[in-house]
């Protein structure tokens, strides 16, 4: 044999080796993307493409979000070395993450929350840094170490050659191998019934756990429920159930989405007072007492959305109530020698004027009532004497006999010049009734509004004629301004219309439509005023050429464009 040169033996590979095998190609990660859970946007997906998307409003945004409660570019997410993070862009309502105002660039993990206003969004994806684990390289065999009985190199002269235990006694070496069997076997008894154990302990708190998370799911889930509800009837403009569903959540667990609660906690108690006086105002209504409705209505101050469409809704109700009680009262006129009566006409006055205060008919109804109360009651007092006859000659031209009236006012017309006037404009208004076809649209207003005139303010009995024709021509054009778009002169010629016929349903629509549309106008007004101010202005300016002066969002319209001018 050679002698020993003292350097290793060179290792042989071996097929099994760790530099043989393949490493496995790392896993395909899945694609990124957003899922809309709550909000306008509910059920959506938006796929994270690109290394940069804006979140918000605008519709021109990579992730379009059509909520009002959301910024025009309200967040950033950011394509990162270590996958994706989220910022906020200085919106107006801000932006949390899990629960979280997000002040900093955060990274997003799978099933993150980010909520923008009254919009949920689930991030889906991969989330902080890639593991990559390094696969351990396979361990050489040893290499094989020579001895006296193998071989090896000759030991030196004077020191013997171990040759282990041959020298040992066969019978004892059988007992210690025994034994030694046997204490092997006790400990791996005993390691088998820790392994049993550790795996059963194990395995009751996994169980454990997983029931636990379960309870944990369904308690978040009851609560994100309750919470869902409370928004949905908020923006349904039931503030006092969805205050009730929020006081439960809160009494259920205070830390729940704590802000966002609490914001909306605040608001309900701001709009609960004003859906408790609607629904008073609508009982008051539906009951016909009018000026209690009135009154309510006044006291409504809100800026909600559907209990703006709310209040918009009572005030037409109780305008058409106003219509049905005087007509009413004009059937209780036929019957002045009824003191019940009488004082039931006195009564809806009253009740009328102070929901309408420039009603022309019910001073005058109201006025004819209390004569009548005071005569039915006084029956013996001697009546005074007139000393202005030309009213008289308006009562009678009111109650539909023009020639009694011509009659008086010429009697009188010597001493009075009321009375020459009202003769000549009863001359005047009989000449023209009789060629009512040949009269134009304005000759025909005009001649309605000499019947009122010589009726005292009031249309009379003669005027059903005009009336009739001059309905019928303005609403025409009324309807074809509404659909060309000129709102302006269809709510000018319906009011006219209104004026000759108080039940006419048609004008009555054209008008309440309009009301809606300047409505409409001025909430899209409302909602660009702080992002395009030169465009909420001309909003504005439509809902003032769609309302008249003293209307509530004519006059909200203006002040919004006298501030942004300022601006």
């Amino acid at each position: 044999m050679p002698p020993s040169t003292g350097k290793p033996v060179p290792r042989r590979p071996t097929s099994g080796s760790a530099a043989a095998r393949p490493r496995p190609a790392p896993a395909r990660a899945a694609a990124a993307k957003l899922t809309a859970q709550a909000g306008p946007a509910s059920g959506q997906e938006f796929p994270l493409n690109g290394d940069e998307l804006v979140i918000g409003r605008s519709a021109d945004n990579p992730v379009a979000i059509p909520d009002t409660s959301v910024s025009r570019k309200h967040a950033l997410v950011r394509k990162t070395d270590s996958g994706w993070a989220v910022s906020d862009l200085g919106s107006g309502n801000g932006t949390t993450l899990n629960g979280e105002a997000l002040i900093d660039e955060t990274p997003l993990n799978d099933g993150d929350v980010i909520v923008l206003g009254d919009t949920e969004l689930v991030y889906s994806g991969p989330g902080g840094a890639a593991a990559v684990a390094a696969e351990p390289d396979s361990p050489s065999r040893r290499a094989p170490v020579r001895t006296a009985r193998t071989g090896g190199e000759r030991p030196s002269r004077g020191r013997p050659v171990r040759t282990g235990r041959a020298s040992e006694d066969p019978a004892a070496a059988a007992a210690r191998k025994r034994k030694l069997m046997l204490g092997f076997g006790g400990v791996m008894v005993l390691l088998l019934s820790l392994a049993i154990g550790f795996k059963a302990i194990q395995k009751k708190k996994a169980e454990k756990d997983a029931i636990q998370h379960q309870q944990d799911a369904e308690v978040e889930k009851e609560r994100a429920t309750l919470f869902q509800d409370a928004k949905l009837l908020i923006g349904q403009g039931k503030w006092v159930e969805g205050q009730a569903r929020l006081q439960e959540l809160q009494e259920l667990d205070p830390e729940y989405q704590a802000q966002r609660v609490e914001t909306y906690l605040k608001s309900a108690a701001a709009e609960v007072p004003n859906q408790k006086t609607l629904f008073d105002a609508h009982e008051a209504v539906a009951k016909g007492e009018l000026a209690n409705a009135f009154n309510a209505l006044a006291k409504v101050k809100t800026s909600s959305r559907p209990l703006e469409e709310k209040l918009t809704q009572e005030r037409a109700a109780l305008d058409v109530k106003v219509t049905e009680k005087m007509s009413e009262a004009r059937l209780l006129m036929a019957s002045q020698g009824d003191l019940n009566k009488m004082q039931q006409l006195k009564a809806i006055c009253e009740d009328v004027l102070v929901a309408r205060p420039d009603d022309r008919e019910a001073p005058e109804f109201k006025k004819l009532a209390e004569a009548a109360i005071f005569r039915i009651q006084n029956p013996t007092a001697a009546p005074v004497a007139p000393d202005t006859p030309w009213t008289e000659v308006s009562q009678r031209f009111k109650n539909g006999d023009a020639a009694g009236a011509l009659s008086l006012a010429q009697a009188c017309a010597n001493k009075f010049n009321q009375c020459r006037a009202l003769e000549s404009q009863i001359k005047d208004f009989e000449a023209k009734s009789k060629r009512l076809e040949d009269l134009n649209e304005n000759e025909l207003i005009a001649l309605f509004e000499l019947d009122k005139k010589i009726a005292g303010g009031s249309s009379s009995d003669l005027s059903k004629p005009v009336r009739t024709q001059l309905v019928s021509k303005l609403f025409v054009k009324a309807s074809q301004a509404k659909t060309t778009g000129n709102w302006t002169r269809a709510i000018e010629l319906a009011r006219k219309v209104v004026q000759a016929d108080p039940n006419h349903a048609g004008a009555q629509a054209i008008i309440s439509d309009a009301r809606k549309q300047a409505y409409e106008t001025y909430v899209r007004g409302y909602t660009l005023k702080d992002t395009t101010p030169d465009e909420a202005i001309r909003l504005f300016r439509d809902v003032q050429v769609m309302t008249p002066p003293d209307d509530e969002y004519h006059q909200k319209a203006k002040r919004w464009i006298d501030e942004l001018q300022r601006q």
